[in-house]
């Protein structure tokens, strides 16, 4: 079989869209194994006890850290984890790869020996995986990935051509992991930040350069939940003037390196007017330097910052939230309630019923034991 260069391409793609949630796993590896011509392919990644590693490191029990498969339905991977893997012809000849490599079955074990196995008669013979081909690779100190490649009885054995591209798919797959690691580690880092500016008066906004919400800390909800001078329609950060809505747009395009080059240096302001109070929002943009992991000339996203002028207007963030032991939706509303909104107002920000409002009211004061509102602004203040 020889495998079309645009057909794997076509595959990697689909690899890298999964580890962004754009894609399915299973969608991904449906796609790669119909470019291998594969009976089934799957992706796993296993920790394993490091101590145990040192002493014995082929009878290592791998546990299961992620696994994905290109079948709608398999029951076999408690089954493997629990005794097939101990039986696994691969495992004397890799055992614990500490470099990256790519064995087919022809590699390990007599062919003939292998069709008579326990491991191919019970586990391998109901999802007709006959030729395997494997590749594995580090993660990092005590966590490996394996990429399964297997085809079918009665199809060909991996030649030495797609052996080199199992090889190039497990690297992409490796990277691709890494990448989608740091990702996961760098969101709930930065969600922790804007949280942080919150909690010192900050609404803060992390917007692209068509000023759609990437994420936004609970004062940015609060002041949205508002809809006097800024509101997030159909997730977009729009100002309610057009003036303000001229100037997001040009501080966008000059922050996101498309402004003209001659404007200064440094954070652009826009001012958002409001119609229930005399001061207007202020926010600032600066450029967020999103290129830690793809470098790029221009940055992707840009950061919005609001000091709200409103002081009195307590916010309850998810940390309050969770020590109240508040849900979301209650969270917001005993925000609103403690800026001294009235329920009818709440009702229209939240674009929920005014029995609604009334209802999330009573549970908040019956959770925190409360009558008022006077004593709802010190127990969120309390807890601040």
């Amino acid at each position: 079989m020889s495998l079309d260069p645009e057909s794997f391409d076509g595959a990697l793609d689909h690899v890298y869209r999964a580890t962004t949630g754009e894609l399915d796993w299973h969608e991904a590896l449906r796609r790669v194994a119909s470019t291998f011509d594969a009976s089934c392919t799957a992706v796993a990644v296993e920790r394993y006890n490091l101590a145990q590693v040192r002493c014995d490191p082929l009878n290592v029990a791998p546990i299961p850290e992620t696994f994905h498969t290109s079948m709608s339905a398999w029951d076999g991977q408690q089954l493997y984890y629990t005794h097939y893997h101990r039986l696994d012809p691969f495992r004397a000849k890799v055992g614990l790869a500490l470099t990256p490599s790519v064995l087919r079955m022809h590699d390990v074990c007599d062919v003939v020996e292998f069709a008579h196995s326990e491991y191919y008669q019970v586990l391998c013979r109901h999802i007709d995986c006959f030729h395997l081909g494997r590749f594995t690779s580090r993660i990092n100190a005590d966590v490996q990935l394996r990429v399964v490649i297997n085809r079918g009885h009665k199809a060909d054995p991996f030649d030495e051509q797609e052996l080199a591209l199992v090889h190039a798919l497990g690297g992409h797959i490796a990277r691709a992991l890494r990448i989608q690691r740091q990702v996961t580690q760098m969101g709930a880092t930065l969600a922790a930040a804007l949280e942080a500016l919150g909690r010192n008066g900050r609404a803060a906004f992390l917007v692209d350069r068509d000023a759609r919400i990437c994420q936004m800390n609970t004062k940015a909800e609060a002041i949205c939940a508002l809809g006097d001078g800024l509101t997030a329609r159909h997730g977009r950060l729009v100002p309610q003037r057009p003036e303000a809505q001229r100037q997001l747009r040009a501080a966008l395009s000059f922050q996101l390196g498309e402004g003209p080059k001659t404007a200064p240096k440094g954070p652009t302001f826009v001012v958002m007017h409001r119609s229930s109070a005399p001061m207007p929002y202020v926010a600032e943009v600066t450029p967020f330097a999103f290129d830690v992991l793809w470098r790029t000339p221009v940055a992707a996203t840009a950061l919005m910052t609001i000091d709200d002028p409103d002081s009195q207007r307590p916010v309850v963030s998810e940390i309050v939230a969770s020590a109240l032991s508040l849900t979301r939706t209650e969270a917001r509303v005993a925000g609103l309630l403690a800026s001294a909104r009235s329920e009818r107002e709440i009702a229209t920000a939240l674009s929920i019923s005014l029995n609604t409002v009334k209802t999330h009211r009573k549970r908040i004061y019956a959770k925190l034991g409360i009558t008022s509102r006077l004593e709802l602004v010190s127990t969120i203040d309390a807890y601040r």
